[in-house]
């Protein structure tokens, strides 16, 4: 049943933006500013924790995997409380749970419990999945033409906070050592104090909320496995759409969480030792570029999408992500080199993830929108799942070359993916050629 205040807002008529709308983007960029805090710390300062608390390297994306994971368990039942309870129900639940999950990352360092920081960073992992409902709750109310704008403008503001937590890894460490607690876990003080304030934000500001009456809509469906997979089938693009924002993610995870790694090295950190607070400073910078680079030019790309159509969208999304492997293979060692080239690759992420996201919501129809989108959102971290599980094994084996080189790989497949399944904007795709 809906609620008084869901019943107040109407849905936008065609070509326009919802009333509150414009509202709705302020409240969600906020708490979105707020709760990257917590995102990119648990990413990137994680992968050192578990390789501390697990005694070896390998277990180094475990972190990663436990997020990722809880991010693919999560998205579908997230939509689902949604559709139920609407967007400011289901993000603000989903930002508390974040907030337990950084105060126990903390906990778990402290006690020096490799598998209590794993449950922890599964906690952690409901937070990511919640940013990724929110910039699809930011298109709820979208005029035509404008999704892709309107989601990167909130997933451009988590830059603010993305890009601070990893920076705060030396001060954190600092505050950390004053409070007797390892100094791998003081970025996650702030984390959890940053989630907190976004669940309280979305909480009180996002009314009318932004789902009012869609769950009742003709021909709506309810957030399924099943659901998703059927509204992929029915709108025929939609699943390169899919294929891209997990590729890409599972690039993105998979050397971003592995570089904190190959920088200590190095750096010449000492194998066994915890990392030092300057080793933590340059790491913290170098991550702090990179995620600049997935957030800070959002809006850029969004109107880029909406003007150059998917498939030439998606296609340049594996330009880039070929390019920043190349860097790395280049000059592994180089400090500068490895900056930049994770700045492009957090470029290249903001192309695939906007970019795959917009082809969804743009292809599937509005009652069965909402289910894709929960299905983009599990795939998407379960890209995530794969990258943590193969990525440390890929360092230890092949080293950071060989992590870049499989990176190269996959963006070489999906750019032929892309080329034979995407129909260019006024064309046909290959594939429908050859029908």
């Amino acid at each position: 049943m809906s609620s008084p205040e869901q019943s107040l807002a109407p849905a936008p008529r065609v070509g326009q933006a919802a009333p509150g709308h414009a509202k709705h983007l302020w409240v969600l960029a906020c708490a979105q500013i707020l709760s990257g805090l917590g995102n990119g710390a648990g990413l990137a300062l994680g992968a050192l924790l578990a390789s501390d608390l697990g005694g070896t390297e390998a277990l180094g994306g475990t972190v990663s995997v436990a997020i990722s994971l809880a991010g693919m368990l999560v998205a579908i039942p997230l939509a689902r409380l949604a559709v139920n309870r609407g967007r400011r129900f289901a993000l603000t639940s989903g930002y508390l749970t974040g907030a337990v999950g950084a105060f126990g990352m903390i906990f778990a360092a402290g006690i020096r419990s490799y598998p209590l920081l794993l449950v922890a960073a599964a906690l952690l992992g409901v937070a990511a999945a919640t940013n990724l409902q929110a910039r699809f709750a930011a298109t709820d109310g979208s005029g035509e033409g404008r999704r892709a704008r309107d989601l990167s403008m909130v997933v451009w503001a988590l830059t603010i906070g993305a890009v601070v937590g990893p920076s705060l890894a030396g001060p954190g460490a600092n505050v950390a050592a004053a409070l007797g607690l390892p100094v791998s876990a003081g970025a996650f003080i702030f984390s959890a104090i940053g989630l907190v304030l976004a669940a309280a934000l979305v909480f009180v500001g996002l009314r009318p909320d932004p789902l009012a009456g869609r769950a009742a809509m003709p021909g709506a469906s309810k957030p399924s496995l099943a659901a998703g997979i059927a509204a992929l089938r029915g709108a025929p693009g939609s699943g390169v759409g899919v294929a891209v924002v997990a590729a890409g993610h599972a690039c993105m995870v998979a050397v971003m969480s592995m570089t904190t790694i190959h920088l200590t090295h190095v750096h010449h950190q000492v194998a066994g030792q915890p990392p030092s607070a300057h080793v933590l400073t340059l790491v913290g910078l170098t991550l702090s570029g990179h995620i600049a680079g997935m957030y800070a030019f959002s809006p850029l790309v969004g109107w880029a999408v909406d003007r150059m159509g998917p498939r030439a969208s998606l296609l340049t999304a594996q330009a880039i992500f070929a390019a920043s492997a190349i860097l790395c293979l280049i000059k592994p060692e180089d400090q500068t080199v490895v900056s930049i080239a994770l700045f492009v690759l957090g470029v290249a992420w903001s192309f695939s993830s906007i970019g795959g996201s917009a082809v969804v919501t743009e292809l599937v129809p509005q009652g069965q929108r909402i289910a894709a989108q929960g299905l983009t959102d599990a795939c998407m971290s379960a890209g995530g799942v794969l990258a943590g599980l193969g990525s440390g094994v890929l360092l230890e084996v092949l080293g950071y070359r060989g992590l870049n080189a499989a990176s190269l790989t996959l963006a070489a497949l999906m750019a032929a993916v892309i080329l034979v399944r995407v129909r260019p904007r006024g064309g046909v795709s290959a594939a429908q050629k050859t029908a």
